[in-house]
């Protein structure tokens, strides 16, 4: 039980890591932010700093940091970097470091934060390295923890193994860690726990292991069934047990029961968010949106940038709410300025400050806290994400951040603990289909015949998200874990997206979510192979066989609209030419444009819906008192790279008829919190033109714009508002 709780909404800045600027500056600065509207200042402590010989703890620049913003009113957000370990750690246990799958150990006892926090840092499962870090929390909270204006605690910042690459690392196998001794014992008592008996490991993994001690991962060729369990391992055992056992070391040792933040969360597709959350009471996210630009496969969207961002910020926050699994969610590290180096990133403006905050704060975030307050000094980053100037005098953009901070700390309830509500349809996320796309698309010989997988997964649900998102129509993440738990039953549509590889367990979860009444939409290839990556040859799992009506027919390449991005060399392999699919039946009239996959399918029971030259590519089929859909492609393909209407008012048209309903108010998008008896509306213009409309308010008595802080004259239930293109503004609504 967590005994503190604050009811404000946290909105704090980055001020603090070593090497910093001096300490007065930073007082200095902090009464700057205070007066901006900043209640909050992250300060990022590191181990190989404030420990520099073993057992001497010197915490006086972060306690006098604290003690200094406990004095202005400020919060504390208080991180540790214990990959930061102190040359003395490296010295006393020479075997602590990682170890790559080629046996290489991580050797980079560097004791800067850049590039990666110190990451991979020792390994967690050395005995030494577990019995040292405990005694330096230990006494890191006992010290600290007497400062009630610490809000927060942070077990790691940026949760994860690798963190950036290794230089020169270009394989899997040299990205890979651990392979210690201690790692591999702790996966091979993990591995008895999970499959019982040697025997049954040796079924599952197509092995012919003699003993527990002979069971090792995979090192050099990762395309095998052991790295499906590996990878689990290390992402969603290993991982969150480090972070668990940091988070009850500060439980444990803090009088006031402060809550954990879990900064990290998982990419697009992953399921690691799910286990991290877990760990502690909050999950937090790094937000740099100026570094996530669309690729070679969005070419579409380069003509309207405004609103490709809007979906694709969206997407990532709609990801980590759903795996917050009811948590708060916090932007850990929002992108304050340009980015730094040598090379630089475009201007940062206020008026993408207030974009970027409102978007997120419309998907759910309850906190903020900006990377940095002035800008960095260190080398990779010089000159780069300041909020502020160089001397710490305010920026516009500042001035605009501490605007909405004043705008929010009126309804600090609303926007801290105020829910989305559950949406209507889900898009369902394998870890294991996820880590069997990261194998395929590895690279070294051959690499030409094997695409890039994993790109493939994460860019057909960013199309999938954005085809549903641009019409109102909201979406959660509906981890493997949670579907198999029945986690979808409360959904009317489900998503699968590029399920080509597929645990017999999750095939039968979802026959049995569509027999209850729910209705599936999977892409081509649903259990191609089986969870290890072990081919099925009827070229589809059972269960979804009899869900869909349909066999597995035939299966073809087929190339790009516009020049090539993903095909294979034609002249060596066999690709289609840019394919169309016709809808037939109900559908006649509609189309999907087909994208790396066509498939087709012997109808056994489900009727045609689409049809290629080939014959049947797309099937649907009445499985109890639900509905099947299957499609012979990447569809999400079509909105994300071809912005496609045909194939967008196809999958629409799926959606709807199973009676999704989208949210908008007019030609606004319209995007909800609930907090007990208010409401906040954020309403979203799509379009690259001035709108203006009529909001109908009924049951609520009073409306206000959040940003202009004054109530709005409802007449006859509605009040008027007039949106910029790609514009956004919220509304605060109480009954």
């Amino acid at each position: 039980e967590v005994a503190v709780k604050s009811e404000k909404f946290i909105f704090g800045i980055h001020i603090y890591r070593f090497p910093s600027l001096p300490l007065q500056e930073l007082k200095k600065d902090m009464r700057i932010l205070k007066k901006l509207g900043f209640n909050t200042v992250k300060v990022q402590e590191s181990w190989a700093i404030d420990e520099r010989r073993e057992g001497e703890v010197d915490l006086s620049d972060v306690e006098e940091l604290t003690a200094e913003a406990r004095q202005l009113g400020l919060g504390v957000y208080l991180g540790v970097t214990m990959e930061l370990a102190p040359m003395w750690l490296w010295r006393k246990y020479p075997d602590c470091h990682m170890v790559n799958a080629l046996g290489e150990p991580h050797r980079d006892p560097t004791q800067y934060l850049l590039p990666s926090d110190g990451k991979p840092g020792p390994c967690w499962d050395h005995p030494g390295v577990r019995e040292a870090e405990e005694r330096f929390l230990t006494k890191l909270v006992r010290t600290l923890g007497r400062y009630e204006n610490i809000v927060v605690w942070s077990p790691q910042q940026e949760i994860d193994i690798m963190g950036e690459d290794r230089p020169g690392a270009t394989t899997l196998a040299q990205r890979t860690y651990c392979y210690c001794p201690y790692t591999l014992s702790h996966f091979r008592e993990w591995l008895k726990g999970r499959y019982g008996s040697l025997d049954a490991l040796n079924s599952a993994w197509r092995t012919g292991f003699g003993e527990w001690e002979e069971v090792e991962p995979p090192r050099t060729f990762m395309m095998v069934p052991s790295w499906i369990d590996w990878r689990y391992f290390m992402e969603d055992v290993y991982l969150p047990g480090k972070i668990r056992w940091r988070a009850e070391v500060f439980r444990k040792n803090d009088p006031l029961r402060r809550p954990v933040i879990v900064h990290g969360g998982g990419d697009i597709g992953s399921g690691r968010g799910w286990e991290l959350a877990r760990c502690g009471e909050i999950l937090g996210t790094s937000f740099y949106p100026t570094g996530r630009r669309p690729g070679g496969w969005d070419w579409a969207f380069r003509e309207k940038p405004l609103r490709y961002e809007l979906a694709d910020n969206s997407l990532k926050f709609d990801h980590l709410r759903s795996s917050a699994g009811g948590r708060e969610l916090w932007l850990s590290e929002f992108q304050g300025g340009r980015g730094g180096g040598l090379v630089f990133g475009p201007e940062v403006r206020p008026e993408d400050i207030r974009r970027w905050l409102m978007t997120a704060l419309s998907a759910g975030v309850g906190g903020v806290c900006f990377w940095n307050h002035r800008p960095e000094i260190f080398w990779r980053e010089m000159h780069g994400f300041g909020l502020c100037g160089w001397d710490g005098s305010p920026t516009q953009r500042a001035e605009e951040a501490g605007r909405i901070a004043k705008a929010l700390s009126r309804h600090p309830e609303l926007f801290r603990y105020g829910k989305v509500p559950r949406a209507q349809v889900a898009i369902v996320t394998s870890e294991d289909l996820y880590h069997f796309a990261e194998a395929s698309s590895d690279t070294g010989p051959y690499a030409e015949a094997r695409p890039d997988a994993l790109r493939h997964l994460q860019h057909t649900i960013k199309g999938w998200h954005r085809c549903l998102w641009e019409e109102g129509i909201w979406v959660d993440f509906v981890e493997e874990k949670e579907v198999l738990e029945g986690g979808l039953k409360s959904y009317r549509v489900a998503i699968l997206p590029f399920p080509v590889a597929l645990g017999d367990e999750l095939a039968e979860a979802l026959r049995e979510y569509v027999a209850a009444g729910g209705t599936l939409i999977s892409e081509a290839c649903p259990g191609r192979v089986d969870r290890y990556g072990m081919a099925r040859l009827s070229g589809m799992a059972d269960a979804l066989m009899d869900l869909f009506g349909a066999e597995h027919e035939s299966l073809s390449l087929c190339g790009e609209w516009g020049g090539q991005m993903w095909s294979p060399p034609r002249e060596r392999y066999e690709v289609l030419p840019p394919t169309e699919l016709a809808g037939d039946g109900p559908y006649s009239g509609h189309a999907l444009r087909a994208s790396f996959y066509v498939e087709t399918y012997r109808v056994r029971g489900g009727r045609p819906i689409l049809r290629c030259d080939r014959g049947v590519a797309g099937v649907s089929n009445d499985h109890g008192r639900g509905r099947g859909f299957l499609l012979g492609t990447l569809a999400g393909h079509a909105v994300a790279t071809y912005d496609h209407a045909q194939s967008r008012a196809f999958m629409l048209k799926l959606v709807k008829e199973a009676g999704v309903l989208p949210e908008r108010c007019g030609r606004l998008l319209r995007r909800r919190r609930v907090w007990k008896d208010q409401e906040a509306w954020f309403l979203i213009n799509p379009l690259d033109r001035e709108v203006e409309e009529r909001v109908e308010v009924e049951g609520f008595r009073r409306v206000e714009d959040l940003l202009e802080g004054k109530g709005l004259p409802i007449e006859g239930k509605a009040v008027s508002i007039t949106f910029q293109a790609f514009g956004i503004r919220c509304l605060v609504l109480r009954k």
